[in-house]
């Protein structure tokens, strides 16, 4: 038997257990990750009129949305029979993500992309009822929509095929990382500025030890 023909076999039997191969996680990371990204980008041109890049990365993806649509299917699909149970865990589960992810960007870059203290009960700007509870229903479309959807179109791709494309463009979306952790994607339109309140500027973590460091000795 050939080392093929044994792949096919456990990946078979994968699926038969009603899992993912790696290759098709990888594809549902990447799909999620484009479309939160097509989603930032037409909400902009929708309400600002501007056309720009709102990713952290220079490439079309954005992977908080990759890492909470993935978690979700992996997560959720188990209480796919009770749909207002995934609405909710959906919103627990985004809303840590958002949290994680908006305290790790001020920690690394000193940015935010983005900034909800204008919502009400927000917490450090970075998460508001409102966006959980948008991020809970986009939970339930991942799981009941977009992730059916998706698997079935990489199933009807020849395994070969499907594994080449996860490697290469998981290859590209790595490459992109590691340039964008030392030269994020920021500017006008992508970035917000740091938070007024009172006329007070709000201190990013980043601009402390420079403070410090321009300090009167």
């Amino acid at each position: 038997m050939t080392a093929a023909m044994r792949m096919a076999i456990r990946r078979d039997k994968v699926r038969a257990a009603g899992g993912c191969t790696v290759c098709e996680y990888t594809g549902l990371f990447l799909a999620f990750s484009a479309a939160g990204w097509l989603w930032e980008v037409a909400l902009h041109v929708l309400l600002d009129g501007e056309l720009v890049n709102r990713g952290t990365m220079l490439g079309p993806w954005l992977p908080i949305y990759g890492v909470g649509g993935l978690a979700a299917v992996m997560l959720l699909g188990r209480f796919a029979a009770r749909p207002p149970v995934v609405c909710a865990l959906g919103m627990l589960l985004s809303t840590g993500i958002e949290y994680a992810t908006g305290k790790y960007l001020l920690a690394v870059s000193g940015q935010r992309w983005w900034d909800y203290s204008r919502y009400p009960l927000n917490i450090d700007g970075l998460i508001s009822p409102l966006t959980s509870l948008l991020f809970g229903l986009g939970c339930c479309a991942a799981v009941y929509m977009a992730a059916p959807m998706l698997l079935r179109t990489f199933r009807r791709m020849p395994y070969a095929r499907l594994r080449m494309a996860c490697v290469l463009l998981m290859a590209l979306f790595v490459l992109d990382f590691g340039v964008s952790t030392l030269h994020p994607n920021v500017g006008q339109g992508v970035t917000v500025a740091p938070v007024t309140q009172d006329g007070l500027r709000v201190i990013e973590p980043a601009q402390i030890g420079l403070l410090l460091q321009n300090l009167p000795k």
